[in-house]
């Protein structure tokens, strides 16, 4: 079968690692960067169930085929005769009744949604390209029921450069959320973006993982379910975060240490830390942009001080020239990697991967 996995935009490199590491079956065929997400094109003939088992996606589609287009009014005829609604839907009905456990019926209620950038080659709109596939679906299934609103079965038409993908959803809005959250907050860190960050650091059997500023504790569920650790350490200047933190673990995932501190003076012994892991303030949602420098600066030389010899530090922020220039005025560290341009609610950020020496 093929399938579109999506995830951020400007994290298919690292989502290909993962699917690499534990799922190595799996043929990653072509990665398209649309306006929403980048999507990783694969051919699977295992357990669909296993893909969701991917901590950076955010959702599963079964492919049906692709539709080119010309941008003239006739892309309109092409994608309502197209051969995707005949033998491909079929085999896509099926598996997305068995994924879901839903019973397809006579009177099946559906949707369909359109991913579509406004460009000016293209003489129609993304509400026409809709109607196509929902005349297409109605005759198909004579006796369906349309419901733009909410409906268990959508069909997704996906614009990726002169071409339209159309697939079947086979996941929901919680699959994405590994699980959900009990108690969010503002400008929670998206669980897709947690676990690269987590990936990125390389978890090992002995990690003293440290998020030092854990919000909702994102990072640190990330790292629970990652794999063995020794210790997990979390905490925030804010007595909230901490709540939610500890709200958000419940009774789970021991051995753990969470607590308020101040990210710049961390009462943690020297060396005592193997792996930093953190969503830096951007001076948005969280923090003031006129203070970061201070932060950023006594954040970096207290990651300095806390962690061992070969340890590593993984920061996600919007501020790189702030978060660079401080990291090159403190010695011992050097940076690996940065993936660049991760999209998080509209704004770009980057990961950067450091080691200690």
């Amino acid at each position: 079968m093929n399938y579109q996995l999506t995830t951020l935009p400007g994290l298919s490199d690292v989502f290909k690692q993962e699917l690499a590491e534990w799922l190595s079956e799996v043929k990653v065929t072509e990665v398209m960067r649309t306006r929403n997400n980048d999507i990783v094109l694969v051919r699977y003939a295992g357990d669909v169930k296993q893909l969701q088992k991917m901590r950076l996606m955010e959702d599963t589609y079964v492919t049906l085929g692709r539709v080119k287009l010309s941008g003239g009014l006739a892309d309109m005829k092409t994608l309502s005769a197209a051969a995707v609604w005949s033998g491909p839907l079929r085999e896509a009905l099926n598996l997305w009744s068995r994924y879901t456990g839903q019973s397809l019926t006579k009177r099946q209620t559906f949707r369909v949604v359109v991913q579509a950038d406004d460009v000016r080659w293209r003489q129609y709109r993304r509400q026409d390209m809709m109607l196509a596939a929902e005349r297409a679906l109605l005759r198909v299934g004579s006796s369906w029921r349309l419901d733009r609103d909410q409906a268990p079965l959508e069909v997704w038409l996906q614009q990726a450069r002169r071409q339209l993908l159309v697939s079947v959803r086979l996941t929901t809005g919680l699959d994405r959320q590994h699980g959900g959250r009990e108690v969010e907050r503002a400008a929670a860190l998206r669980p897709s973006v947690a676990a690269a960050m987590v990936w990125l650091s390389r978890p090992a059997d002995d990690d003293v993982f440290l998020d030092p500023m854990c919000g909702s504790g994102t990072l640190l569920l990330e790292r629970a379910v990652a794999g063995r650790y020794q210790l997990l350490l979390g905490g925030d200047i804010e007595a909230a975060a901490v709540e939610t933190t500890l709200a958000n673990f419940g009774p789970r995932h021991q051995p753990r240490r969470i607590e308020r501190w101040d990210a710049t003076d961390l009462p943690l012994e020297d060396g005592s830390v193997s792996k930093v892991v953190t969503n830096l303030p951007w001076g948005r949602q969280i923090g003031e942009k006129a203070v970061l420098p201070q932060l950023y600066a006594g954040f970096v030389a207290e990651a300095g001080r806390v962690l061992h010899p070969g340890g590593r530090l993984v920061v996600l922020t919007s501020e790189w020239d702030i978060f660079k220039g401080i990291l090159a005025r403190q010695a011992g560290f050097q940076i690996e990697q940065i993936v660049t341009n991760v999209e998080i609610l509209g704004r770009r950020a980057d990961i950067f991967v450091v080691n200690r020496a």
